[in-house]
């Protein structure tokens, strides 16, 4: 960027005034920043106000007033804080005015004076940022978290919106900390503003990098409590210093980030960064969740313990925050010091999960909670020894079992039609693998096999 594109032009409320030809009834030397038509909860600061509030002391820190019929307490008001005030006659649109001054705004100072931009940008909130950035540029905006909230927009956005940071047509994302900054418009408009954009997502990296570190310094004083928890070397009545009053409802989950594979110096790296990872989501996660909650790591995974409301609809949440391909188990609702029983009945719903699935204890079915109670050393030669079958086998069991039929006749025409055999050929497989298992009408065989293809599944998961 050519350096005197940093040069603040003019951009008082006299001087726009002047330019848009309205007469001016108080001058003032007050920059311009930013618009404001309506009465919102963002900061008046800069602004150029277009209508007349019931209030008037609340607006002594903007830049003036535009309205059609000022008042003598409005001009008494503005005299006294040195604000501009101007009237525009009765037959110019509102809309057709508000749009004449935010060209003027953005195309005039290149998208607003700048140093007076960044400096109200450090004092704005998120939300408040958003608008005036709307108003600078003309342009749509959204914050979207990891998991795809919309923390917060300006202007008319679409019901859905990118999950990583690019360029489409008539939209741009930018990294902005712990999630995107999100523009739509034409693409003039983004090309024009793309500068204006970067600066404010990267001032949100660092307010998102700010907030992160706070809360990792406040959740190493939990880590330790829910460690101890765990363990059962801590006392329950120690989480009333965190928030949990006697008798709510919480959840513990275990997640795990994606599997890493290799042995080698690298690998044990990148698992490390990827448990840091998942950790800064979860926080993130929780923490906009507005609930006490505790985080600590253990090994490779992340284990989370909060207030709950929604338990289903949370966890599917966290999971989103997480990296793609995470797994996540949880607990029953608990309401007591039930930590050391909640952490096992999430490890073991974690061990049944899919890659990419948030998976409830209470979900569980009877078998798989007690195949989840052995070791993976046993569940494997549970395997070998009730299922030793080739895989062309295999797969004519499965799907001879998951076919449900009337009749015998109809369940083997059924069958062979799914695996795309002839039904003789069926039958003869079926007489191969009863050989090896035992007659399929015997309880105790289908009993055992059942077993054997529960134990393969979650070995696979």
């Amino acid at each position: 960027m050519k350096a005197e594109a940093f040069v603040p032009q003019d951009l008082s409320f006299s001087a726009l005034v002047g330019d848009l030809g309205l007469p001016l009834l108080h001058p003032s030397d007050r920059p311009v920043l930013h618009l404001l038509e309506a009465p919102r909860p963002v900061p008046v600061e800069g602004a150029l106000v277009l209508f007349l509030p019931p209030s008037l002391y609340p607006y002594r820190g903007a830049s003036g007033f535009l309205v059609r019929e000022p008042t003598e307490a409005l001009l008494a008001f503005a005299q006294k804080e040195g604000l501009g005030v101007a009237a525009y006659p009765p037959w110019l649109a509102p809309e057709e005015l508000e749009k004449a001054i935010q060209q003027r705004l953005f195309q005039k100072a290149g998208g607003m004076a700048l140093a007076g931009l960044l400096d109200l940008f450090l004092k704005l909130p998120d939300r408040a940022l958003l608008e005036v950035l709307h108003q600078a540029t003309g342009l749509a905006l959204a914050r979207v978290a990891l998991w795809g909230e919309v923390l917060g927009f300006a202007g008319p956005v679409p019901p859905r919106h990118p999950q990583e940071a690019g360029a489409g047509p008539g939209w741009l994302a930018l990294e902005a900390g712990e999630g995107l900054l999100v523009a739509y418009g034409e693409e003039a408009l983004l090309g024009r503003a793309r500068g204006l954009l970067e600066v404010a997502s990267r001032l949100l990296r660092l307010r998102g990098l700010e907030r992160s570190l706070e809360r990792m310094q406040e959740e190493s004083l939990g880590a330790a409590l829910l460690e101890g928890l765990i363990l059962g070397e801590a006392e329950p009545e120690r989480l009333f210093a965190f928030g949990f009053a006697e008798g709510v409802e919480w959840v513990l989950a275990l997640a795990e980030p994606p599997p890493v594979p290799g042995r080698h110096r690298l690998a044990e790296e990148r698992r490390r960064e990827a448990t840091l990872e998942l950790r800064k989501r979860a926080g993130a996660f929780l923490d906009r969740l507005g609930v006490p909650y505790l985080l600590a790591p253990r090994g490779n995974r992340v284990v989370a313990l909060w207030q709950v409301h929604h338990p289903g609809r949370e966890a599917e949440g966290l999971l989103k925050a997480l990296l793609p391909g995470s797994r996540l188990g949880y607990s029953a609702v608990h309401a007591g010091a039930e930590v050391e029983e909640a952490y096992r009945e999430a490890l073991i719903a974690l061990k049944a999960a899919r890659s990419g699935e948030a998976l409830a204890f209470t979900a569980l079915d009877p078998v798989a909670f007690v195949l989840l109670q052995q070791s993976p050393e046993d569940l494997k030669a549970l395997v070998e020894r009730y299922l030793p079958l080739p895989p062309k086998l295999l797969k004519t069991l499965e799907v001879y079992l998951d076919t449900a039929a009337t009749s015998r006749k109809e369940h083997l025409l059924e069958a062979a039609e799914k695996l795309h055999i002839h039904p003789n050929t069926l039958r003869y497989r079926l007489k191969r693998i009863e050989a090896l298992l035992g007659p399929l009408t015997r309880p105790e065989t289908l009993a055992r096999v059942h077993l054997a293809l529960r134990a393969r599944d979650l070995l696979a998961g």
